[in-house]
């Protein structure tokens, strides 16, 4: 009679005991697959993952290699001895082979994909760094980047959304170069009003305005290519996608204050462009000589335009890349923050050799600046940084952070397989997975009040939406009334009902 009682009491203790909620129980199938080491299901569980937003990326950078080849057999170009795409002539004698040898030749084919990517990198006489090879493949592919914008976008959008993205912020010169043109014409002059007046009297208007017809023209290709008017629609007609203007930061300065005018200006009359961000290594001569100068040129448009939004690309130097001192002199994260008025930042790696690096992540955490960060790119062309990636840094400081790609093509890799590797090689367990994802939306660029009450705070809604439980269109009136009015409530409601379908696939 006891030994049932006591059977009865367990029973009913069992009973009483609610299963877990499929949050908590999708985090349990992943540790579980982890821990077993099965890379089938772990590729099958973070390909299905939703992952909101990539936001560092760079279009240029994210087309593979073999859509170049054939942007350039379309256009009739040639491969050179180094395999750089120069215009005709072709003359297989003289070096300069038809982009079509790249179509029709397997081993030229090949040979071909390793020079405008870093596949297969392997060091020999004259190649022997893959930051630097890894760097050059932007030269090879120029001549054509900037006539298949709408293939190209057509390509990252659809790539985004068969990995469960639903946001895309882009990086691309939106001005095609125009900006650097017009700056070389002009002297520079130290008083920033003086230098903006002349590039306006030059013909920034005309380059803000082609700007703005070249994107139009863009998209208006890349939705024709992905038939997004049509009855069957390519699933990345459903990606939110905007648009950051980079500014080459290797440039001389009037060029570089020139690309920041165009940026800035386009961004003002364009809500398509939400950023404006410097590119190119940052341990090259005239980034570094003038970092300080470049972020006075940022502050100084950030005033005129304190609404455009500042993603910047900061800290990306390490042991190995550069001199000890170009790394603790100089406070890369923390300037490009303070002066600069960045929001968010691309890479951060350098970030414990900052005056005061404890400060500095207490500092962003308290401000809420993101990091961008791509760690498959980190671990490919950054060997030994930190004895890997960064990411267990800002994390353990709870700076907020998302994973992004940065270079998909040039890397030969996709989103998933970045979530693959903070899995496997920084054990990032799913709730952290699920919070950087919350993040990559809460600090995207687009307009609207948030749906979360407060920022990294994703255990209650805003008002109109608390408590109400993540479906596809939401039971409450005033919550839907509420999306209405915000195109960022309604990615973080989207991601909240995929995050709830993805979920309820993991039973006990």
């Amino acid at each position: 009679m006891k030994t049932l009682a006591i059977i009865l009491l367990i029973a009913f203790a069992t009973a009483a005991t609610p299963p877990p909620p499929p949050a908590a129980r999708t985090a349990a199938y992943l540790e579980a697959i982890r821990r077993d080491g099965d890379p089938t299901r772990l590729t099958e569980f973070l390909d299905a993952m939703p992952k909101g937003g990539d936001l560092h990326h760079h279009l240029s950078g994210a087309v593979y290699a073999e859509s170049y080849i054939n942007y350039a057999a379309e256009d009739g170009d040639c491969f050179d001895a180094t395999f750089t795409i120069v215009p005709p002539p072709c003359d297989p004698a003289q070096g300069r082979s038809p982009a079509t040898r790249a179509q029709t030749d397997y081993g030229y084919r090949n040979l071909t994909i390793d020079a405008l990517s870093a596949r297969n990198f392997a060091p020999t006489t004259g190649d022997t760094s893959i930051l630097v090879h890894f760097f050059k493949t932007f030269f090879k592919f120029d001549l054509v980047v900037n006539k298949h914008w709408g293939e190209e976008l057509a390509e990252v959008v659809h790539r985004a959304a068969i990995q469960h993205e639903i946001y895309l912020e882009t990086i691309l010169g939106v001005d095609k170069g125009a900006a650097i043109e017009l700056g070389s014409k002009l002297a520079w002059n130290d008083n920033f009003d003086t230098m903006r007046a002349a590039l306006d009297a030059a013909g920034m208007p005309h380059v803000v305005a082609q700007a703005r017809r070249d994107l139009d023209a863009g998209e208006r290709d890349m939705r024709s290519i992905l038939h997004c008017e049509g009855p069957t629609p390519d699933p990345g007609c459903g990606v939110t996608l905007r648009y950051q203007h980079f500014v080459l930061r290797a440039f001389p300065k009037a060029q570089a204050f020139a690309q920041m005018q165009a940026g800035f200006e386009i961004a003002d009359a364009d809500p398509r462009v939400v950023s404006i961000n410097p590119v190119q290594p940052q341990e090259d001569y005239i980034p570094l000589k003038d970092f300080e100068l470049q972020l006075r040129m940022f502050a100084y448009f950030h005033k005129l335009y304190p609404k455009i939004h500042l993603s910047m690309h900061a800290g990306e130097l390490f042991l190995g890349v550069a001199p000890p001192e170009d790394m603790h002199d100089v406070a890369h994260i923390r300037d490009t923050i303070d002066v600069g008025h960045a929001e968010r930042i691309g890479h951060g790696l350098d970030v414990l050799s900052e005056p005061d690096p404890q400060g500095l992540l207490a500092e962003m955490a308290r401000k809420h600046i993101l990091v961008e960060d791509p760690i498959f790119i980190h671990e490919l062309i950054g060997p030994g940084v930190v004895g890997g990636d960064v990411l267990p840094i800002y994390l353990a400081a709870h700076v907020p952070v998302s994973l992004a790609t940065d270079d998909e093509g040039g890397a030969r890799s996709d989103l998933t397989q970045t979530f693959r590797r903070a899995v496997e090689g920084y054990h990032i367990s799913y709730p952290t997975l699920k919070t950087m994802v919350r993040d990559s939306l809460q600090h995207a660029f687009v307009s609207g009040a948030d749906l979360w009450a407060g920022p990294e705070a994703f255990t209650a809604m805003t008002g109109a939406c608390a408590d109400q439980p993540a479906a596809d269109v939401p039971a409450l009136a005033a919550c839907r009334k509420f999306l209405a009015t915000s195109e960022k409530a309604t990615l973080e409601w989207r991601e909240e009902a995929a995050f709830a379908r993805f979920e309820s696939r993991f039973k006990m």
